[in-house]
């Protein structure tokens, strides 16, 4: 009898007479199909296929609410085959975890890594098995095996080993013959419907972590995001506009600490996603458009203070007026609006894409909400203070202390 217990996003299994583990992690050592795989080794493998896109993110993509690897049988063929973020990555099998081991959200464990060419075979098979008008549409399935499928693209294969697993990530196997199976009908063994003649294989590692921290990841750029564009930034540009009535250059010396701050924010917010996200593999995509927006608006933002180094003199009151001053205002002053104005597209479509629906809906509250109110309090206080203000003169008080910066 094999017994699992998780630790650590990965399970250890033993058989009732030894434990095996290696690198931290555990091999299976029981039965004749349970063993370390070897490169060459020739085996049976069958499970649900997934692409490592919706594994990494921790629930589906274009079904957030649903843990990969708990309902794999949720997972579109549309998304398997049309999404070009999942097209991207690389595509496994999952294998069913026995259901002593089973929790709410581990059922299947990252079984086996298909190669490339392995991959196509999948993406063919898949589109030919897929119903066109699923939804969400399969806009690429060809119906030409059959065209019934909507959710839990499953296979039978054949297939070997062309690297065995290095403890992060499964083995590596090529595909000698595939068929689409189902998971209430086993394709290997004796009586398995493929007359492999072969036991289902079972993974040397039992792996449920993709190795990387994406939903942290996407915690921590949103959270970044949100306050350096939703806030800190917005803040300070209604400061400048707002504020200037009071004298000793009041409003530069809030604006440029918050600007200053707010950019510090969103370069690590972008620097994070740099490391971290793909979005630009799959073009017409959501995260696509909202990657592109990022990057336009971080260009937008990283110039501003490059722009503010090499301002003109400002115009003196009763002098002529400074041509060059008064197109580096129309430059900055544009690009500070157009950048804060494109920050609420792409923030706001960036909140969709958090991996787990609450963090959605959460990030959604604190930037409608929470930058939200704080922005119209310092707007309506700015407009409040203006009309309400008097300036007190003091003797001692220098004419450059009403010198705009």
């Amino acid at each position: 009898r094999l017994l699992l217990t998780p630790t650590n996003n990965t399970m250890k299994l033993a058989s009732l007479p030894k434990l095996a583990a290696i690198a931290g992690l555990s091999v299976m050592p029981s039965a004749t199909n349970a063993r370390e795989l070897q490169t060459a080794d020739e085996i049976c493998v069958e499970g649900y296929v997934m692409d490592f896109f919706c594994i990494e993110r921790g629930t589906l993509f274009d079904n957030p609410s649903v843990v990969s690897l708990a309902e794999p049988e949720r997972h579109s063929v549309h998304c398997l085959v049309d999404v070009a973020p999942c097209l991207a990555s690389p595509y496994e099998v999952l294998f069913a975890l026995p259901e002593a081991s089973v929790t709410s959200d581990i059922k299947h464990a990252r079984g086996w890594r298909l190669d490339d060419s392995s991959k196509d075979q999948i993406i063919a098979l898949a589109r030919g098995v897929g119903r066109i008008a699923a939804s969400p549409t399969c806009t690429t399935c060809t119906e030409d095996s059959g065209g019934s499928l909507d959710n839990g693209f499953h296979a039978g294969m054949l297939a070997t080993v062309v690297t065995p697993s290095d403890g992060t990530n499964p083995a590596v196997i090529t595909i000698n013959r595939v068929e689409h199976s189902f998971p209430d009908t086993p394709f290997c063994g004796v009586n398995g419907v493929g007359n492999t003649g072969l036991e289902a294989s079972v993974p040397s590692v039992i792996i449920t972590a993709s190795g990387s921290n994406f939903e942290k990841a996407a915690r921590a750029h949103g959270a970044l995001m949100l306050i350096g564009w939703g806030w800190l930034l917005p803040s300070g540009v209604i400061v400048a506009k707002l504020f200037r009535h009071r004298p000793n250059g009041f409003w530069f010396k809030i604006h440029r600490p918050l600007q200053m701050l707010g950019l510090a924010c969103t370069i690590a917010g972008f620097a994070i996603a740099l490391v971290n996200f793909d979005v630009f593999s799959g073009k017409g995509s959501i995260s696509h458009i909202h990657g592109s927006l990022g990057a336009t608006v971080m260009t937008f933002g990283m110039l501003q203070p490059l722009n503010a180094f090499i301002r003109p003199h400002p115009n003196q009151e009763g002098k002529e007026r400074n041509i060059k001053r008064t197109i580096w205002e129309i430059v900055h002053k544009g690009g500070g609006y157009g950048s804060c104005l494109l920050a609420v597209a792409t923030i706001s479509i960036g909140t969709t894409l958090l991996p787990n629906v609450d963090d959605q809906k959460k990030y959604q509250m604190a930037y409608g909400i929470g930058a939200g109110c704080l922005l119209l309090f310092l707007a309506v206080f700015g407009i409040y203070d203006k009309s309400n203000y008097q300036e007190v003169v003091t003797l001692d008080a220098k004419p450059e202390d009403h010198v705009d910066p």
